[in-house]
């Protein structure tokens, strides 16, 4: 997540062996990261500046044990990454929690919307607030489930097809005014999108650069 996301990269792990004086710590010049660090790290430029070499370990740190019995030599069998929907499923918490912080802004839009669209602000409120609360589960619990068999390759593209079914959903169940229905159409997607979008630095399978490139095509 760090290194896909660039906040673990080649001079944060400089500034770590600097900080703690490892060469006074160990005698050899050899420092073993996780293999998911790899996007992050320029192991040339690490030597150049710390004279450590990089060792890529294992996926998982359970494994590490075993990769230092083997010489510092990975296994395929450890080398091997998973990503299926126990490991989807467990990072939920991750991306539900953070984006609750935002449920006073979706307050703030509603009455907003109600103002606009002469409604006012009332008890009919609480009705609005349900469908922004079930974008916002869309991009942080539904997509992490389905994320293999959501057709296309963008997170934002994904996210917005999710966003786009539910704000249909909810038009068709409760038949809400046209307004309502419209800016729901308009909104809810972008919300399940950028949420969606903010889980590619928990894959296995993205990187920086292609997460760039998506921000790019997708912002406004």
């Amino acid at each position: 997540c760090a290194a896909g996301k660039g906040t673990f990269g080649t001079n944060e792990a400089v500034r770590q062996i600097e900080n703690i004086n490892l060469r006074s710590v160990v005698t050899h010049r050899e420092i073993v990261l996780p293999q998911l660090g790899a996007p992050g790290v320029a192991a040339h430029e690490v030597r150049r500046r710390t004279g450590f070499k990089v060792i890529y370990g294992p996926v998982y740190a359970r494994d590490l044990p075993a990769f230092l019995a083997n010489g510092k030599q990975a296994m395929p069998e450890i080398r091997r990454v998973r990503f299926g929907l126990r490991e989807r499923t467990v990072l939920i918490p991750m991306e539900l929690i953070p984006a609750l912080k935002w449920l006073p802004a979706v307050v703030g839009l509603i009455l907003i919307m109600r103002l606009v669209d002469g409604s006012g602000i009332n008890t009919g409120m609480l009705g609005d607030f349900p469908s922004y609360l079930g974008a916002i589960v869309m991009g942080t619990t539904v997509f992490q489930i389905l994320l293999p068999w959501i057709p296309g390759r963008s997170f934002v593209w994904k996210g917005w097809l999710l966003g786009m079914i539910w704000a249909l959903s909810w038009a068709v169940w409760l038949r809400p005014n046209l307004w309502v229905s419209l800016s729901n159409l308009l909104v809810l997607p972008i919300i399940t999108a950028y949420l969606a979008l903010n889980f590619t630095g928990s894959t296995t399978f993205t990187s920086l650069s292609g997460v760039q490139k998506e921000i790019r095509s997708a912002a406004p």
